[in-house]
């Protein structure tokens, strides 16, 4: 536990400081002790049951970008002094490591795999695109799962890590796919953003609770649908 001063202290599981009566000690398997703020506990606990890690934040490898739990990345000193945090597979590949391998993809965080499939690391709406699940850190061709954690982070989760952290308890909340906002609003894949405003136009009216077609469900959910058309992941 980082102690901010003699009233506050810091969560070892999402690093926020809190007073340090809001703190509770968990044991790990390892002997180990961790301070825990009231939303990191309960993770903290199953974490210890099933003997993983507590630390779940997360941050980019500064070689190929990709977003690891900071516990898998490791600093490394390049020859001009630049510290750099790099996941295994690019510190093996790191200067004085083995064969020195720029993997660095464009600003896009766009790349292509072995069979030709593009891959992203940001999108998941392009057909045939593989996206990276943040949690598991595996490529998917399926749409990733938006939700929330109980420690208040945002993921993109594959179908397997979702139905994990909903069974874990691990999750808060679970948005719309863009698969399903289509649906709602009748749009083909690739709709224009004029088609996708006037199809909520259409929608929303049928789906107002003023009318017998509609109700406020209804409403919300149509509402749901277009903000997650419209928005940028």
């Amino acid at each position: 536990m980082a102690v901010a001063d003699d009233r506050h202290g810091g969560c070892d599981g999402c690093g926020r400081t809190v007073p340090l009566e809001e703190l509770t000690a968990v044991t790990m398997p390892d002997g180990e002790r961790v301070a825990c703020c009231p939303r990191c506990e309960p993770h903290a606990r199953e974490a210890a049951r099933k003997c993983s890690s507590l630390d779940q934040r997360r941050d980019s490898c500064d070689g190929c970008t990709d977003t690891y739990l900071e516990s898998q990345l490791e600093d490394l000193v390049l020859d001009d002094g630049t510290v750099v945090a790099c996941c295994p597979s690019c510190a093996a590949e790191a200067p004085g490591r083995g064969a020195s391998t720029d993997r660095r993809v464009s600003a896009s965080n766009d790349t292509v795999n072995e069979a030709g499939v593009e891959r992203t690391t940001g999108t998941d709406d392009a057909a045939g695109d593989e996206s990276l699940c943040t949690q598991c850190n595996e490529w998917t061709a399926a749409e990733r799962f938006p939700v929330t954690t109980i420690d208040g982070r945002s993921e993109r989760l594959c179908p397997a890590c979702k139905e994990a952290a909903e069974r874990d308890g691990i999750v808060t909340d679970v948005g719309m796919r863009r698969a399903e906002a289509r649906e709602v609003l009748r749009v083909e894949r690739g709709a224009t953003a004029d088609e996708i405003r006037s199809a909520f136009h259409r929608e929303v009216k049928r789906a107002h609770p003023d009318r017998k077609s509609g109700s406020a469900s209804a409403f919300q959910l149509v509402t749901d649908a277009y903000e997650r058309l419209t928005e940028t992941d």
